[in-house]
């Protein structure tokens, strides 16, 4: 089975420039008081670097020793601060209620659902009461939902692309508010990606499909 750590040996997926999700809710969060963010799977950096030059003190966690790394150095190159801690999202190094926020972009669908509720859990326990959580996961209507092995109910071990043999869980919405159920939903949204080739096996249409969610502890 591949992992992050194999795919962040590909330059590919050391993305640039911040999620519209992340770049639209910091002025929000800035004037509400909100400080201290933890990027929960902040892989090359690209979020972190964006929200501490917006004047948030950011720390990174990443399972991936290469994706750490590459965060580094893009971090260095442009002068901020490098707060990164190698960890597993199901079991975080940080006290109860540490956090005034915490993002999560493109990272809470990789692993089975049981995984997936852990992190969840664990985010839950190390935001303050009153804390925010933004996150984006896939979600039932993306191309790739269906491709490979179904493991358990919308898992799926894609067999085609970048990320072939990687678990994904994909979310429809039941599933997504029982998965978030210790928090309140403030916003739910879907949003549909731009298609990066004309189709996929089976000449099935390619597109990218996310939920984006604000919640709150």
């Amino acid at each position: 089975m591949r992992s992050w750590d194999d795919l962040y040996a590909d330059r590919e997926f050391h993305w640039e420039g911040a999620e519209t999700a992340v770049v639209g809710i910091a002025e929000e969060w800035r004037e509400r008081g909100i400080r201290l963010v933890h990027d929960l799977g902040c892989g090359a950096g690209r979020n972190m670097g964006f929200l501490q030059g917006e004047g948030f003190t950011v720390i990174g966690s990443d399972v991936s020793p290469r994706g750490l790394a590459a965060c580094a150095v893009q971090l260095g190159r442009a002068g901020l601060p490098r707060t990164l801690v190698q960890a597993d999202m199901t079991s975080l190094p940080f006290r109860d209620g540490a956090f005034d926020a915490t993002i999560s972009i493109n990272v809470l669908n990789h692993g089975s659902r049981a995984v997936l509720q852990a992190a969840a859990d664990e985010i839950h326990r190390t935001l303050r009461p009153g804390g925010e959580l933004l996150l984006t996961v896939l979600n039932t209507w993306d191309w790739r939902f269906g491709s490979g092995e179904e493991p358990e109910p919308n898992s799926w071990m894609l067999a085609d692309g970048p990320e072939a043999g990687i678990l994904h869980h994909f979310f429809d919405e039941p599933d997504l508010r029982e998965w978030l159920r210790a928090f309140e939903i403030l916003r739910l949204e879907r949003e549909r990606g731009l298609q990066k080739r004309s189709t996929a096996p089976g000449n099935r249409p390619v597109h990218r499909d996310q939920w984006q969610v604000l919640a709150r502890k």
